[in-house]
């Protein structure tokens, strides 16, 4: 017989699984369009008030003053080569573009590197099966196998 029990914590479980992700998508397409377009913005402007970091990362007042201010003109509707006109107009001997980075071959290639070794390292170590012992058990073995030989040969 079916209690009410065995019907409520599947229900339940099903309630509690489901329901945070039918409530999760309340920003419209068009917000998380101009979110990413101020994120977008603010990641790729190098802070006058932080050097060496950009608006995002910088922990600066004024910084967070520029980021409001980013903010709202994207809400306005301010396209982005405008926003950042007008955040250049504001300090005219400060270079806000980042430099690109020029080692950004480096950690792929010591990753393709660092796998290549660990490839031919790991195909070095089976192929090695039929070479010499590596340890004392396989020295027992192979007497083992000679002993079987001679028996079998004896059999013949």
């Amino acid at each position: 017989m079916v209690t009410i029990m065995d019907r409520t914590i599947p229900l339940l479980a099903v309630v509690l699984l489901l329901g945070p992700a039918a409530s999760c998508d309340t920003a419209s397409s068009d917000d998380r369009g101009k979110s990413r377009a101020v994120q977008a913005i603010v990641r790729a402007t190098n802070s006058p008030f932080c050097p060496g970091q950009t608006l995002d990362s910088c922990p600066s007042p004024k910084a967070a003053v520029w980021r409001t201010d980013i903010n709202a003109w994207i809400e306005d509707g301010v396209p982005a080569q405008e926003v950042r006109e007008r955040l250049q107009e504001r300090v005219p001997g400060f270079n806000l573009e980042p430099e690109p980075a020029s080692s950004g071959w480096v950690i792929p290639l010591v990753a393709l590197l660092v796998s290549t070794l660990w490839f031919v390292f790991t195909a070095r170590s089976f192929r090695r099966r039929g070479g010499t012992p590596r340890n004392e058990s396989e020295r027992v073995h192979e007497g083992f196998d000679a002993r079987l030989d001679e028996e079998l040969a004896r059999l013949d």
